[in-house]
């Protein structure tokens, strides 16, 4: 399951709609919209007030983190392995190309041959 569908999920179960959930964290209802449709992904702290919100963990929310990346990026920043670095990259837009993460990818890479 999908980010989009734990959030759909999550909101149902408790009975809440897109607006009510929106006003509880302090966005939009197409905002919600666009994250149910997983067409955004929320930045952590708003990720953190959707967990508290639907009465769940961050961990749940974003189990998973490898079809998220395949779907946005065609695996082109594969981090397993780093999770400071897995981090920073789910605070990623989906706005990002796959250009972008490219770069991004060969910036990591020469970060890494210069430690060794």
């Amino acid at each position: 399951m999908d980010f989009g569908e734990k959030l759909i999920n999550l909101r149902k179960k408790n009975r809440m709609t897109q607006k009510q959930l929106a006003q509880k964290i302090g966005v939009t209802a197409s905002t919600i919209s666009k994250y149910e449709n997983d067409n955004h992904r929320p930045p952590i702290f708003i990720l953190a007030k959707l967990a508290e919100t639907l009465g769940t963990t961050t961990d749940f929310l974003l189990d998973d983190v490898a079809g998220l990346r395949e779907k946005n990026s065609v695996n082109a920043f594969p981090l397993i392995g780093n999770p400071e670095l897995e981090k920073w990259y789910l605070e990623l837009p989906y706005t990002l190309s796959e250009k972008d993460l490219l770069l991004l990818k060969q910036i990591s890479e020469a970060i890494e041959k210069q430690k060794s």
